[in-house]
């Protein structure tokens, strides 16, 4: 079931530009969606458009699939949940929680069953009578969160709701999100600026660049398959090399790079972000090679029949580093680009400026063409 369907979303502040353009994205029921993108990408402004605390200068929002233009923000059947809580301070824990049932018009006995069941799903049970200003700011932030869930609302949207905490305690509630909608007529929209939250929760992830809904999929394939170089900048995957390529050879600055059979070619149709191996062929024509660092790896001495079909980069080593079970390696490639690989294969010489050779997956290199900047990708 879709609880949110946003179409063709478009916002600005005043006469300025546009903060967001023509975003499209949905909620399902069960779903955690997060938003990711740089500051001032438009994160919280989306959250706010939704939620109806900003104006929309096109588009529309739909809840449970009704249009919600004319909807007031209370009546929505939202739970907002912020980075500074917003908790009421001259209310115990039990008001604050109170208060979502209480402006629903629900009867004293209905409220307190709200209150007891919100409470005992974010685990504050025992903290009923407390008043706010005595609890840690985990505390507080799971007061925040019971408040949002006894409205009972359809959608939850959360900004930045765990930015303040310490990580462990940040981990530990982020890691119980999935559980206050799993099973329940009930979808959340999370906004984070940390990538690696956003892939341990998010049932699939958004990507905001410049105000524009570059990518929404699971977090798997916007890992594996970044839909344009901008995603591929942001999420950090691996390095993004300039090259001209021809009959399935990539030349650049950083050397030469054998991606596929000549026969077979090497670049993504026009508008598309093609992997080495399925990419159809082309001459001459530059492209901008997406080398993940999983891809890549220390090539060992004797691995002389890699090196001879082409498919490594040589690279100059910065610094590297133990890390218990594998070794970190920053490396120079040719043209200057850095990269950090992690890997159990350690240099015979780890001498900063020693030249090594590094072997490429190259059936997990993606090949991205000058028009497919703003390809997005929808399941």
């Amino acid at each position: 079931m879709e609880i949110l369907r946003a179409h063709g979303l478009t916002a600005a502040y005043g006469e300025a530009s546009a903060v967001l353009t023509d975003i499209d994205i949905d909620v399902r029921a069960g779903e955690v969606v997060a938003l990711l993108g740089a500051s001032g990408s438009g994160k919280s402004t989306l959250l706010r458009c939704i939620a109806g605390l900003h104006p929309l200068t096109g588009g529309r929002v739909l809840l449970g699939g009704q249009d919600v233009h004319d909807v007031p923000v209370e009546q929505r059947g939202i739970g907002l949940v912020f980075q500074d809580h917003a908790l009421f301070p001259h209310r115990d824990v039990a008001g604050n929680v109170a208060f979502g049932p209480r402006m629903q018009g629900l009867d004293r006995a209905a409220i307190a069953r709200r209150v007891s069941h919100a409470l005992t799903s974010v685990g504050i049970a025992e903290l009923h009578d407390r008043a706010v200003d005595e609890l840690s700011g985990g505390e507080q932030q799971r007061v925040a969160l019971a408040r949002a869930l006894a409205a009972r609302p359809r959608l939850l949207l959360l900004d930045e709701p765990y930015g303040s905490l310490d990580r462990p305690l940040r981990e530990r509630l982020i890691a119980e999100l999935p559980g206050l909608v799993e099973g329940a007529d009930r979808g959340a929209l999370l906004v984070t600026h940390d990538q690696q939250e956003a892939l341990r929760v998010a049932d699939r992830i958004a990507i905001l660049v410049d105000g524009t809904l570059r990518q929404l999929d699971t977090p798997e394939r916007i890992w594996a398959a970044p839909a344009d170089p901008d995603v591929a900048m942001f999420l950090d995957v691996g390095p993004l090399l300039d090259a001209e390529l021809t009959g399935g050879v990539a030349h650049g600055a950083f050397g030469r790079l054998v991606l596929a059979d000549t026969a077979a070619g090497a670049t993504g149709a026009a508008g598309t972000a093609g992997t080495a191996g399925t990419a159809q062929r082309d001459a001459g024509r530059a492209v901008r090679l997406l080398v993940p660092r999983t891809a890549l790896d220390v090539l060992a001495d004797g691995d002389r029949v890699e090196r001879a079909h082409g498919r490594t980069l040589e690279a100059r080593i910065v610094t590297v580093r133990f890390a218990g079970d594998h070794h970190r390696i920053e490396v120079a490639l040719l043209d200057g680009t850095r990269v950090t690989l992690r890997t159990d294969r350690r240099p015979a010489t780890t001498a900063p400026g020693t030249m090594i050779v590094l072997a490429v997956d190259v059936e997990a290199v993606r090949v991205h063409t000058p028009d497919n900047a703003a390809n997005s990708s929808r399941p």
